[in-house]
């Protein structure tokens, strides 16, 4: 997938990612975006009130027709400035927890240049029935559990994005109506 990177590991336990995603947009009020995106999913607020996880049916091995979406709770933020920018949280299915992999990491931005940063995703989830989940998730179900976390980064790239270049817009539309007339 061009302008993305991502790798995961498994071990018997707990599968690792760690996704990346360039951002053209500077990385100080990209923190402030991902910040309060993350707090909106967290508190379900405004559009990221309904926040799912989803993968296209193709991963699955189906007609590619849809996707799969699953609603998600993601709790326990706790947000980091130094050294490195980290919102830790957990997030899990809303209904049936039980049932879907359960994820704990963290989302942060760092800098790669006075105009680009990079949103990253890490961490690492439990898979339902242990060993057999992983199986599962591995060898029948096409990875969905890491696809569906590179769908998330790729969504709250974007947001990201739109909302550092509205804000942007909306400060240069400010200076231009209170500044005309000095």
């Amino acid at each position: 997938m061009p302008g993305a990177a991502w790798a995961c590991g498994y071990d018997d336990a707990m599968p690792k990612i760690d996704l990346q995603r360039p951002l053209s947009v500077p990385a100080v009020p990209a923190r402030a975006a991902i910040s309060s995106i993350m707090h909106e999913i967290a508190g379900a607020k405004g559009e990221w009130s309904d926040f799912s996880l989803y993968v296209a049916l193709a991963t699955l091995g189906l007609p590619d027709v849809g996707y799969i979406a699953i609603p998600v709770t993601i709790e326990l933020l706790s947000e980091t400035l130094e050294p490195r920018h980290e919102i830790a949280f957990t997030m899990h299915a809303r209904r049936s927890p039980q049932l879907f992999p359960k994820f704990t990491g963290s989302i942060g931005i760092d800098s790669t240049g006075p105009s680009n940063a990079l949103l990253w995703l890490g961490g690492d989830y439990d898979m339902p029935m242990s060993g057999l989940g992983n199986l599962v998730n591995r060898h029948l179900a096409g990875n969905t559990a890491e696809q569906s976390l590179q769908n998330m980064l790729t969504e709250l790239a974007g947001a990201v994005q739109a909302r550092v270049e509205r804000r942007e817009m909306d400060r240069a539309r400010y200076r231009l109506i209170f500044n005309t007339g000095d």
